[in-house]
């Protein structure tokens, strides 16, 4: 009987180059780490710090002390007490009750009514975070006030508000009824009346009585206005003035 031939084909030779027998990356040919070496890197990364940083401290500018930040803090308030009254010694006395220009009659701040909000809302602050504290000077009244009026209440307010810093930072820098803290409320009352000496500033302007340049250059001359409050008189734990 004769045998029957397989039918299954035989694979044609391929054209294609032969694979190579290393398929491994030329990267990969580089030296490894041994075992031992890299659970050590691996221990020392994991394991705790031991040594913390050291606090930065600070350091006095050579030749100069360091800056006693409290005394700091009230003497920036008594700089900006100046701006103020800076302000007011430049000002044409003529403008203090002045309509402001384009409005109806009887809307529209004047100029006395500005620094009378100024020092009302000095007045509101003593009142709520001063109770009791430090001795509270009267409100303005916007319409009546003079200049001169106004200027002498801003200086009692002023000394008001010095006593009422004093007490906060013996406080430990708290401030009844604001926060967050002192510097916070030294900064809003800063701002608070930066604000308004520049819309006097651009009333007295648009009054046609423009503060001359140099008076304007000087609102912002922190070191001269810094250098015409004198010495602060120091103030004991209670808030009061200390005898001299």
């Amino acid at each position: 009987m004769a045998k029957k031939r397989s039918t299954s084909a035989k694979p044609k030779p391929s054209n294609r180059p032969a694979a190579s027998k290393s398929t491994e990356h030329p990267v990969s040919k580089a030296p490894r780490a041994s075992k031992a070496k890299t659970a050590a890197v691996e221990a020392a990364a994991a394991k705790p710090s031991t040594s913390e940083p050291s606090p930065a401290r600070p350091r006095a500018r050579k030749g100069k002390p360091a800056i006693d930040l409290g005394h700091a803090v009230r003497e920036a308030f008594a700089t900006n007490e100046r701006a103020s009254q800076f302000l007011l010694e430049q000002l044409d006395p003529l403008l203090w009750q002045a309509a402001q220009p384009n409005t109806k009659p009887g809307t529209g701040r004047t100029i006395g009514a500005i620094v009378a909000h100024m020092h009302n809302v000095r007045h509101m602050w003593l009142t709520v975070s001063g109770k009791d504290l430090v001795e509270c000077p009267e409100k303005l009244d916007r319409k009546t006030a003079t200049i001169d009026d106004a200027r002498a209440a801003m200086a009692r307010s002023a000394l008001a508000m010095d006593q009422l810093l004093v007490h906060a930072l013996k406080a430990g820098g708290h401030v009844k009824d604001f926060k967050p803290d002192v510097v916070g409320f030294l900064s809003y009352a800063v701002s608070h009346e930066a604000h308004h000496r520049g819309q006097i500033c651009l009333l007295a302007r648009l009054l046609g009585h423009a503060l001359p340049e140099q008076a304007n250059f000087g609102l912002w001359d922190w070191r001269k206005r810094h250098a015409e409050i004198g010495t602060l008189v120091p103030l004991e734990p209670d808030g009061s003035q200390q005898d001299e």
